[in-house]
């Protein structure tokens, strides 16, 4: 699943359309979110694919926002930052073989003889929120369309 950003008024075409999948838009999301309470409601659907958006003028200003972080190392000390959080996270048990290593003859889940390829048959996973991943690179890519865009719609 993705998030298809399009541009409401582009002014040129890196404004038209942003795309992401679901793992990297919703700490982007976050990080704007974060970045501009004033500009975006507690109550966005940002992470929603339903046609929530900015306006032209929020997006510009959004867009000055993230520009100014960026320039200033705000957004890496925070990817930084991010990735510690997560590296931190303690493993989940693996729900396919119930965490003992070995699971269920497909397609039934827990424990039984076969080798868990899910977890490798160590019987732990790397915790959920390590799927969501942050980056410099995606906010400047952002960044860019937001500047373009004219207001956007999250569909």
């Amino acid at each position: 699943m993705g998030m298809d950003v399009f541009g409401q008024s582009p002014a040129s075409e890196r404004g038209e359309y942003f795309r992401s999948n679901v793992w990297w838009w919703h700490p982007l999301w976050e990080y704007c979110e974060r970045l501009a309470p004033d500009l975006i409601p507690q109550s966005n659907l940002g992470h929603f694919n339903d046609g929530w958006g900015l306006d032209g003028p929020a997006s510009l200003e959004l867009a000055n926002r993230l520009a100014a972080a960026l320039a200033a190392g705000e957004v890496e000390q925070y990817a930084q930052d991010y990735a510690g959080f997560l590296a931190a996270l303690p493993d989940e048990p693996c729900t396919i073989c119930s965490g003992t290593g070995k699971r269920a003859e497909p397609p039934h889940r827990g424990p039984g003889t076969w080798p868990c390829n899910s977890c490798e048959s160590t019987g732990h996973r790397p915790h959920f929120a390590t799927h969501y991943p942050f980056s410099a690179e995606n906010v400047r890519e952002f960044e860019a369309f937001l500047r373009d865009c004219g207001g956007f719609k999250i569909c």
